[in-house]
């Protein structure tokens, strides 16, 4: 078997001419031949052989399926097929399509090589290497964090690739440049290898994801420096993606000697069994240098959705995002202490690793407020967690969630009296709502609004493409069905946390 596209890219690059006329980019065929006189008179041919021509010989037959007509000159074929117009040497054609297909017969022993290293059980490394003999590009198996996992032949740090928490990993503005570019939102949504180029690069990259049970957690790239890539190399690389999602399966390589350690110090650390002084000092001994603050991650898979890998891959992926932190696991969930010199908590470089880390592992992430006293950790802890269990039941925009964002909720959930909560409610707010229901009116909206824009009339009108004049009417109206007071700070807060409760 042979893809019809590879035959023509393999037809022009030898005689530097344009091969024209109709065929599918992965339609194949399984050999060839020459049409003939019994051939021309059938009308359909055999599916999936493709038979050779000269123009003057059968062009006028009204033969249909895979032909290619040479020596066209200025006409085309009577039949739907592929034309060459220039003259070629038919047997000097069928020699050099034969040797395509031939090439297609190599990848399939190759894929038989994949099978026989996986059932072996010689690992990743070796699958790789015996997966380059056919592809001569290099080839890089990463986690859903960019980290390295494997690859042929083996890299060091360069201008993609740098150490980041004793791991090799894709630079940071490569992955940026994938997010931006949706090369990982491609990887997360496709089941087939695709190839793309990126600034810079004069060679083509091949990505295909690695999946377990849907779930993506990681991809290989390969670097078509070389030798460009043909359809047939996507194929292979769509194998090897499978056999590496197995090797993964199996394989024990993703180790965490701190594991333990590292366990047994945060839930002691949240059962408040440390002064400050012994917290800081038993943090320093697991290797993370204690800064001026704190803040907590938990991570848990979506309702419905389980752990597909063992709990130290997790790990290892998360402790390349947070440098100076440790995670230990609770039931089901990975809780992360991050120590940090800024109160930003986290910069937009991790943040978009996270996302990416979550959203291929099918996992939610939220993140504590930042706090300065390692003693207190127990507390932020419980905001996370509470969070999380409220989350893992609602549908979720983004897999990261930030405690500053939902503080007020949960808290209210913690209180765990809807009743008492719901009459809680501005009236006016209340009465707004069910106006709107009945009248078709926006005032609901037009608040929200002015609330999401700090206030500001301007902004507001503006979000709203509405003049200033139509607000301040809308304003008006609101005084006169709601009885609302815009200058009265604590009416407007009222009103803001009714909107927000309701939501």
């Amino acid at each position: 078997m042979a893809y019809i596209s590879d035959i023509v890219s393999a037809i022009e690059k030898k005689y530097g001419l344009v091969v024209e006329g109709n065929y599918a980019k992965r339609h194949s065929t399984d050999g060839i031949r020459f049409l003939n006189d019994t051939d021309a008179t059938i009308g359909h041919l055999n599916p999936n052989v493709l038979y050779l021509a000269k123009y003057d010989s059968y062009g006028k037959a009204e033969v249909y399926g895979d032909i290619i007509f040479v020596g066209t000159g200025n006409e085309e074929p009577v039949s739907d097929s592929i034309f060459i117009r220039e003259s070629l040497d038919l047997i000097e054609l069928y020699n050099l399509i034969e040797d395509v297909v031939l090439s297609y017969q190599r990848i399939d022993m190759q894929k038989q090589n994949l099978f026989s290293i996986l059932h072996k059980g010689y690992g990743i490394d070796s699958l790789l290497k015996t997966a380059y003999k056919y592809l001569n590009n290099t080839i890089v198996v990463c986690d859903s964090s960019y980290g390295i996992i494997a690859s042929y032949p083996e890299l060091s740090v360069d201008n993609d690739l740098e150490i980041r928490n004793d791991r090799l990993s894709v630079r940071t503005k490569n992955s940026e440049d994938m997010e931006q570019k949706k090369i990982t939102e491609r990887i997360y949504h496709s089941v087939y290898p695709f190839a793309t180029k990126f600034e810079g690069y004069s060679f083509e990259w091949i990505f295909e994801s690695i999946r377990i049970k849907h779930a993506v957690v990681g991809y290989i790239c390969v670097q078509c420096k070389e030798r460009k890539h043909t359809e047939s190399d996507l194929d292979l690389i769509h194998v090897l993606g499978q056999m590496v999602s197995i090797q993964l399966q199996k394989d024990d390589s993703y180790n965490n000697p701190q594991g333990i350690k590292y366990d047994v110090y945060l839930k002691d650390l949240f059962s408040r069994r440390y002064d400050e002084e012994t917290s800081l000092t038993q943090l320093s001994f697991l290797g993370v240098k204690p800064k001026e603050y704190y803040y907590i991650l938990t991570c848990s898979f979506e309702a419905n959705f389980n752990r597909l890998m063992a709990y130290h891959y997790y790990i290892h992926q998360l402790s390349t995002i947070f440098t100076n932190s440790i995670t230990g696991i609770f039931g089901n969930r990975f809780v992360t202490l991050v120590s940090t010199s800024t109160m930003r908590k986290i910069d937009e470089k991790q943040l978009n690793r996270l996302e990416t880390f979550l959203t291929m592992n099918h996992m939610i992430g939220t993140i504590s407020y930042t706090y300065s006293n390692l003693t207190d950790s127990a507390s932020y802890f419980n905001q996370c967690q509470g969070l999380l269990s409220q989350r893992l039941s609602t549908f979720n925009e983004s897999p990261i969630i930030f405690y500053e964002d939902y503080y007020l909720k949960h808290i209210l959930n913690v209180m765990n009296k809807p009743a008492l909560v719901e009459a809680s409610i501005h009236p006016s707010i209340k009465f707004m709502k069910k106006y709107d229901l009945e009248h078709g009116t926006n005032y609901i909206s037009t608040l929200e609004t002015y609330f999401d824009n700090n206030r500001s009339a301007p902004a507001t009108a503006n979000a709203l493409f509405i003049h200033k004049s139509t607000l301040f009417y809308r304003f008006d109206k609101m005084k006169q069905i709601f009885g609302i007071r815009l200058d009265d700070k604590d009416a407007l807060f009222a009103y803001e946390y009714s909107l927000k409760i309701m939501k």
